[in-house]
């Protein structure tokens, strides 16, 4: 696939988002039924027609691609080229009316993914990621930012409560060996990546319409995708995943992940690395705080 076809791809995907966006911000303040899932997760009836729109446009320009989303059945999933829709990444956050849910849209080509728009229809950004090009927010170039040692890193996870026992450690480890955690930003933390403004996230439970988008944003920004396995992250690669900004940290995060204790950061790699005036890869200095918020 050249670039040029990619691109003609990529504007599909935009007019997608176009339109699904329009329709969030219609019926972000309306009244709209919600359901619950056989998994305990709440879907709307806007998440279905933001789907539905979504569909028909692609449809419509690419009749021979398969289609695969949250909300609907998927069709061709098998073919050469394959959409995949999160028509609403952060249903919790829409329904509480804070702003940082956001529309997934990704296209893979033979499983793979090669396009991913993550966009934000309340705050008015959009972060396009192809693969070979430089990722984009609102159409200017955005870069991950270096963090060389993740004691100094902010991370990020969805939200604490998706985690149980299998998994719970290993957060608590990763959050022990960073400098910062913020939790609630779904979709917009990965997003952050690529702009540098959060350095590692981790997520759990994670389907193929929660993560696929993501890979390219991250990837073309800099940074790096994989499941908790340091494995590539496509279609069927499980649902646990790990990002960062800078390959170091998440080398770094990985050994975190897969240890039963908690590492120091003179334990990850046997070198405490210096760095001039200690300054974190967040840029606030001082001493780490007892509690992160």
């Amino acid at each position: 696939m050249n670039a040029s076809e990619l691109k003609r791809f990529a504007a599909c995907g935009v007019r997608a988002v176009d339109a699904s966006g329009a329709l969030i911000r219609k019926n972000n303040r309306k009244p709209f039924h919600v359901e619950i899932k056989g998994d305990g997760s709440p879907f709307t009836s806007v998440d279905q027609a933001v789907e539905d729109q979504m569909r028909k446009i692609i449809a419509a320009e690419h009749p021979d691609h398969g289609i695969i989303g949250e909300e609907r059945k998927a069709y061709a999933p098998d073919s050469e080229f394959v959409w995949v829709i999160d028509p609403i990444d952060g249903t919790l956050a829409f329904l509480a009316g804070i702003p940082v849910f956001g529309t997934l849209l990704a296209l893979l080509h033979n499983g793979a993914p090669v396009l991913g728009i993550i966009d934000m229809p309340m705050t008015g950004e959009r972060w396009i990621g192809a693969d070979g090009l430089q990722t984009t927010r609102n159409g200017k170039p955005v870069r991950s930012r270096p963090c060389a040692d993740l004691s100094m890193a902010l991370m990020s996870t969805s939200n604490p409560d998706y985690y149980d026992h299998t998994n719970a450690p290993a957060l608590e480890r990763l959050k022990k060996a960073t400098r910062f955690a913020v939790y609630g930003g779904s979709c917009m933390f990965y997003a952050q990546i690529a702009s540098g403004r959060v350095d590692i996230c981790i997520d759990v439970q994670f389907e193929a319409h929660d993560y696929l988008a993501l890979i390219p944003v991250v990837q073309g920004a800099g940074g790096v995708f994989t499941n908790w396995e340091g494995s590539a992250a496509g279609l069927h690669s499980g649902s646990q995943y790990i990002a960062a900004g800078d390959p170091r940290a998440h080398e770094q995060a990985l050994k975190i992940l897969s240890s039963k204790t908690a590492l120091l950061p003179t334990q990850i790699d046997g070198t405490r690395r210096q760095f001039p005036e200690d300054i974190p890869c967040d840029g606030v200095q001082g001493p780490k705080p007892n509690q992160k918020k």
